[in-house]
């Protein structure tokens, strides 16, 4: 069974999520950690747990999502796997300094993999389906549960929200279609879990959510 913990990292109040099962394999999704405490905090869970990271996986490039991957890297020797797509995106020392944050420090670490829509990636006892999400980015991805009735969205789908499309190559009209042709294909019962604040299902957003209407 799913195990799922949340951690709540940088200025941004940034989701990072990680999961694992029975095996004690283990994945974590957008890793926010920046400072040496939030790194401590995440890496001292691990070491608790007897866990074995298996993947890092994120859901886009934007530089709050990716802040832990040299951190995640130089620990456990795993690169990042993300969609092509968004590696194209601005260098991310600019996109810092865009959202106001200068003194941010950040070294790049490149795909061991990049990720399709469809792919299955694979730890312990757990699947989980990348779903081709674009809109709040091009390569921005959902990564999907079946068995246990979840998925992780990132900032494309939000409670009672959507991601924001003004930034590098957002596309407001995509982002509402993958939505509605990706997201709101799954069961209504489908917890959602987004890149920043509280979880919701599938079902609620499509009953409640304004932007979707």
């Amino acid at each position: 069974m799913l195990q799922i913990k949340v951690f709540i990292f940088n200025l941004l109040q940034e989701n990072t999520y990680l999961l694992y099962d029975e095996t004690k394999e283990a994945v974590i999704i957008d890793c926010g950690a920046y400072t040496d405490d939030e790194k401590k905090q995440l890496s001292d869970f691990i070491r608790e747990k007897d866990l074995m990271l298996k993947h890092v996986l994120n859901t886009h490039l934007h530089f709050d999502h990716i802040l832990g991957n040299s951190f995640l890297y130089e620990t456990y020797g795993l690169k990042p796997e993300y969609n092509q797509a968004d590696e194209a995106m601005p260098g991310l020392k600019e996109g810092i300094v865009d959202f106001g944050f200068s003194t941010f420090k950040y070294d790049m670490v490149f795909a061991g993999q990049y990720i399709e829509d469809k792919k299955i990636i694979s730890f312990g006892n757990t699947r989980l389906e990348a779903l081709s999400t674009p809109g709040h980015s091009p390569g921005s991805l959902s990564f999907y549960s079946g068995e246990d009735n979840c998925v992780f969205t990132g900032d494309a789908l939000f409670h009672l929200c959507i991601g924001r499309t003004d930034l590098w190559k957002g596309n407001c009209e995509e982002l509402i279609q993958s939505i509605k042709n990706k997201l709101f294909s799954l069961p209504d019962n489908t917890v959602v879990y987004p890149g920043h604040a509280i979880s919701s299902t599938i079902g609620k957003e499509k009953r409640y959510n304004p932007e979707l209407r």
